[in-house]
């Protein structure tokens, strides 16, 4: 699958432990997204404070956090393990 494939919208995101969402897809995808490998970068730093980190809403079906930083639902679907 290429990453066009994967265009869609989150349409549910729960913060879960060790900085992973539990999200479910447009597509009707759900699935465990890992938001480790972000946190040593740039602004996604700020979302290593656990509080910042449960703040997570969704926003024009991107997954957004309280201080506006957002991430791609592409790459969120791309990247997800699907459970």
């Amino acid at each position: 699958m290429s990453f066009l494939d994967y265009l869609c919208e989150v349409t549910e995101v729960k913060p879960l432990d060790d900085y992973k969402l539990r999200v479910t897809c447009s597509d009707g995808a759900t699935g465990i997204f890992d938001m480790e490998k972000y946190l040593d970068h740039g602004e996604f730093r700020a979302l290593r404070e656990p509080g910042m980190f449960k703040s997570v809403r969704i926003v024009a079906g991107a997954p957004t956090w309280s201080n506006g930083m957002d991430i791609a639902p592409e790459r969120v679907r791309s990247d997800m393990v699907v459970a």
